[in-house]
């Protein structure tokens, strides 16, 4: 099973994915940031 979740920066994806993978037992999977070109505007 896999689960996405997307949204503008700043809205809490990494804390509901966190929080979803803690209550679950899952092993979250979050996409790499240090790579990503569009970050360094925000």
């Amino acid at each position: 099973m896999h689960i996405a979740i997307a949204g503008n920066i700043g809205c809490g994806k990494t804390t509901l994915t966190n929080m979803l993978a803690d209550h679950y037992g899952w092993q979250p999977r979050l996409e790499s940031v240090s790579d990503n070109p569009y970050l360094e505007d925000f």
